[in-house]
């Protein structure tokens, strides 16, 4: 495997003490973004992006890592002072949801730690019961992409793969709450598209409160630029 997978970086926001697992094959996922500097196809693999810069790593992987290697690679970076394990790499982590629900068991078996993953929340459109399982496997936050308030507004700027997306994606926050599991709904901010009428923050915030997303669990964030500019 070129790629990484166990990696960290450190921010003003985002402490040193969150050790990042990447499961993501080929930066697979099912939305298609049009503002994520994710590489796209064969051809960019390779190209600065503002994702691996952050990581100071690469994070292509040729295959998805098994429940061995990602432990493996968790024993080998995972630090004292680590409080928090992150499945999130580039791409959609929850394509590999056998893996990540299997895990999830052995992270929370044999370490102390807060579990989370980052997600475009479209799961429900492949596997039954997600929300349920990972609860089950030990998940204790998640991060969603929700980024619209309509499935016009999504469709436009996320193209999802299904056609369903923004629908399953409703139904999956709110299974995640009812599960338990501290659920936080993410938009991003200050990306302009002529052609894409976009809500603004109140109208975001309104939506989510209506899917059961409290005040302080609604994250904006802005529009990171990519490095090599694809298609802007």
């Amino acid at each position: 495997m070129k790629g990484t997978i166990a990696y960290r970086f450190e921010t003003p926001t985002y402490p040193g003490n969150i050790l990042y697992l990447n499961l993501i094959s080929n930066y697979s996922c099912t939305n298609s973004c049009v503002f994520c500097g994710r590489p796209k196809s064969r051809k960019e693999i390779g190209q600065p992006n503002i994702y691996e810069k952050k990581a100071g790593s690469s994070l292509y992987l040729e295959k998805k890592p098994t429940v061995k290697q990602a432990l493996n690679a968790i024993a080998a970076k995972i630090k004292p002072t680590d409080n928090e394990i992150a499945i999130v790499g580039l791409g959609e982590p929850l394509l590999n949801f056998l893996t990540v629900e299997k895990l999830l068991t052995e992270i929370k078996r044999k370490y102390s730690v807060k579990t989370r993953i980052d997600t475009n929340g479209t799961i429900r459109c492949i596997f039954k019961n997600p929300a349920q399982r990972l609860a089950k496997a030990g998940l204790d936050e998640i991060r969603i992409s929700l980024n619209a308030v309509s499935k016009k507004e999504y469709d436009k700027l996320c193209n999802p793969i299904f056609p369903q997306a923004f629908e399953e994606l409703q139904k999956f926050i709110k299974d995640c709450i009812k599960e338990s599991i501290e659920t936080k709904a993410s938009f991003v901010e200050d990306f302009k598209r002529k052609e894409i009428k976009q809500s603004g923050r109140k109208e975001r915030e309104k939506f989510a409160l209506s899917l059961g997303i409290k005040k302080k669990n609604i994250i904006f964030r802005k529009f990171m630029k990519p490095i090599k500019v694809w298609g802007f």
